[in-house]
């Protein structure tokens, strides 16, 4: 998507990938709430891969997002005091909040997990719930 990039340029689609963003903010519905691409950091290296005419137009796709921590192995979020809490039974839970800061899902069945469940799917690509 460079030089040939399409007059048709769709906001719903990942500019780096063209599959569907998943944005609230880039759907043509009337109503705009909360995405989960504004409760993430999305890092400037990942920001930079955008083609120039493309930039600030439309949203990266959580899967996009999601590989790139992956071949990046970007460090975990640390913990902050609500982010988790034990269980009856001694374990350590993570809250949704601590799940959307980390910015994907990781694939391993969480309890608190903001992401839509979509057995099609690999780990790290659903949309977070909304």
């Amino acid at each position: 998507m460079s030089e040939g990039l399409s007059k048709e340029f769709d906001a719903g689609h990942c500019p780096l990938c063209n599959q569907p963003n998943h944005c609230q903010l880039c759907t043509e519905r009337a109503y705009k709430g909360p995405c989960w691409c504004m409760r993430v950091e999305i890092p400037g290296a990942l920001l930079a891969q955008v083609p120039p005419p493309l930039r600030n137009r439309t949203c990266i796709c959580q899967a996009c997002v999601t590989a790139f921590h992956r071949r990046h192995k970007t460090v975990a979020q640390p913990l902050l005091p609500n982010d988790f809490y034990f269980d009856p039974g001694g374990l350590l839970v993570l809250t949704a909040a601590y799940h959307l800061r980390r910015g994907f899902c990781c694939g391993s069945g969480c309890r608190h997990c903001p992401y839509k469940e979509n057995k099609s799917k690999a780990p790290g690509n659903n949309p977070p719930l909304p």
